[in-house]
């Protein structure tokens, strides 16, 4: 029974206690270190207007898709599958966070953000110095296209006559491209 009065005792002497007897710490027993620093107003920095925040907004994202895609494109060769794929969702998302953000600019601030980011005046130097039409001309994408890597005299040669063995027998070719051969013993 003595146990018990001391150790009733003790802790109330002490002031608040925890489970394990250990005494709490109250507010006004803090450190005052953590006051002098809690005291402190915290720096926000300065006050933005609406543009500059969505400004400041699209850089971060920006900034943050630009890491993205170098880490994609300098661990490309080097990373295993698995940390490759991870990459590129990331770089992924990064650029799908961009277009989100550019589409959900309010309209008030959408004009100003366009001729700030999208606004630049096409390079037309090379078509008005050679005295060309600044407008491009139409190019047909489909139908038959002559190879644009052969040499006209690569289009012009026969190659039955060649007789040179690259890769294989000279027999294998032979037989390949249909030629009969000229150098049958029978």
């Amino acid at each position: 029974m003595n146990q018990t009065n001391r150790s009733d005792k003790s802790s109330k002497s002490r002031g608040n206690s925890s489970k394990k007897g250990r005494p709490q710490r109250s507010p006004k027993s803090a450190n005052p270190a953590n006051k002098r620093r809690n005291s402190r107003p915290r720096r926000t920095g300065p006050k933005l207007s609406g543009f500059e925040k969505v400004e400041r907004g699209y850089i971060n994202l920006l900034e943050k898709h630009l890491e993205a895609r170098k880490k994609y494109f300098d661990l490309f060769h080097r990373a295993d599958p698995r940390q490759l794929a991870k990459l590129e969702r990331i770089f992924s998302s990064s650029a799908d966070e961009l277009r989100e953000y550019e589409d959900s600019i309010k309209p008030e601030y959408k004009e100003e953000f366009e001729k700030k980011y999208n606004g630049l005046r096409l390079d037309t130097t090379y078509s008005e110095n050679h005295e060309l039409p600044v407008e491009a001309a139409q190019v047909a994408t489909e139908g038959d296209f002559e190879d644009p890597h052969l040499l006209q005299t690569q289009v012009d040669h026969e190659f039955k006559g060649d007789q040179e063995e690259s890769a294989g027998s000279i027999e294998d070719y032979q037989r390949y491209k249909g030629i009969e051969s000229t150098n049958d013993p029978d």
